[in-house]
């Protein structure tokens, strides 16, 4: 059974644990993450109450499926401060979303919760990508111009791998000359790979045929996509055609084009091994939950709404029920790698979501305040 420390410390060894070593270790650090909100936000030890769960009894992997998990709608509310377990004076950072469906999400995030995913994502980057070296030319803006965005933050956090980049996005607009100019002068100097959302890619691979060119790139090349087609569903393409198109056009093999799953509410990214599986960290728990029952689990295997749990967050409870859809599966993947691997289905599809047990009106309505309810909103 590893802590979080140990997680954090040896990603490599936290993929390979025996089955029943990573269900007693994610088991171990939910429950430990559960009973300190529990006991330092008074919001969430409300829904903690109305559902009769005391997270110290948490004993098996089945048991976290009782935990109360807030909808990630939440965190677009005004009043979203009273899901914070730290205070707002301790908030290091805000995290917005891209605002697809019109409103923004916003996810604040204290230091201690910072440095612990910092860590994990550059750990999780060394085990799945190997990078050193060479040079990332982002599809991106870069984090001055748009710092708040989460997706942005996670791509920037990549290029600290890489010995030179560039940010092909400036002034909301994207240049693929000039993406393919970067490409052909960093031929022979370093290897070269490309980061970015896959809808812009594929704009780059579209400018390749129309310009009847190609760019073939490097034998250790990769491909790393990130926030799936938002908008562009006209232009989306199956995984199989957009491997075989980076291929075609980038000389990339399939292998070594890479898709990734999270969102800015949470900690978990989901990252694919050149199996093309995407691997739960070992610091998360996913739960698929029945649509039209979101209070029961589906067995590994069946389709529903995906439940993260999150074992970094100290500013607020990592427990969130999503709107995606997908499933999972556990075992033995072909990689070596252990614990749960996660199909998603569909983004923002999900009809059947629930509420908390106790609303935010009725939290705040209910006469408590920060002071007598949940001392932890406050700054002491």
């Amino acid at each position: 059974m590893l802590s979080l420390p140990q997680m954090l410390g040896n990603v490599s060894q936290s993929h390979v644990q025996s089955p029943d070593d990573w269900a007693q270790s994610v088991t171990g650090v939910l429950r430990d993450a559960a009973i300190y909100h529990q006991a330092r936000n008074g919001f969430y030890r409300a829904q903690c109450d109305a559902l009769e769960v005391d997270p110290a009894a948490i004993n098996d992997v089945n048991d976290l499926q009782r935990l109360p998990l807030l909808t990630v709608g939440m965190f677009k509310r005004p009043d979203a401060q009273v899901l914070l377990t730290c205070s707002l004076a301790d908030v290091e950072t805000e995290t917005r979303s891209s605002g697809t469906r019109g409103v923004q999400s916003v996810a604040r995030r204290n230091s201690e919760t910072m440095t612990r995913a910092l860590v994990g994502l550059i750990g999780t980057y060394r085990e799945f990508f190997s990078l050193s070296g060479g040079a990332g030319l982002f599809l991106n803006p870069a984090d001055a111009e748009a710092s708040e965005m989460g997706l942005l933050k996670d791509f920037n956090i990549l290029n600290s791998v890489f010995d030179h980049h560039a940010y092909l996005v400036a002034d909301q607009a994207f240049d693929a000359r000039a993406a393919l100019e970067h490409l052909r002068r960093w031929k022979g100097h370093m290897t070269r790979h490309i980061v970015g959302p896959p809808f812009l890619i594929g704009r780059l691979l579209r400018f390749l045929e129309q310009e009847k060119s190609s760019a073939r790139l490097d034998p250790y090349s990769m491909i790393i996509t990130l926030g799936g087609w938002k908008r562009h569903t006209a232009e989306a393409l199956p995984a199989e055609s957009f491997w075989e198109r980076c291929h075609d056009l980038l000389a990339v093999r399939p292998g070594n084009v890479r898709d990734m799953y999270g969102m800015i509410e949470s900690n978990m990214l989901a990252v694919e091994c050149h199996l093309h599986r995407k691997h739960v960290p070992p610091w998360c728990y996913i739960s698929i939950r029945d649509p039209g029952q979101v209070g029961k689990e589906l067995a590994p295997g069946r389709t529903g709404t995906i439940a993260v749990l999150d074992a970094l967050n100290t500013s607020y409870p990592g427990f969130l029920l999503t709107d995606d859809l997908g499933d999972i599966e556990t075992g033995t993947c072909g990689c070596g790698r252990t614990g749960q691997v996660i199909n998603v289905r569909s983004r923002g599809q999900s009809s059947g979501l629930g509420n908390c047990p106790v609303s935010i009106e009725r939290y705040l309505g209910s006469g408590a305040t920060a002071n007598d309810e949940a001392p932890a909103l406050v700054k002491a």
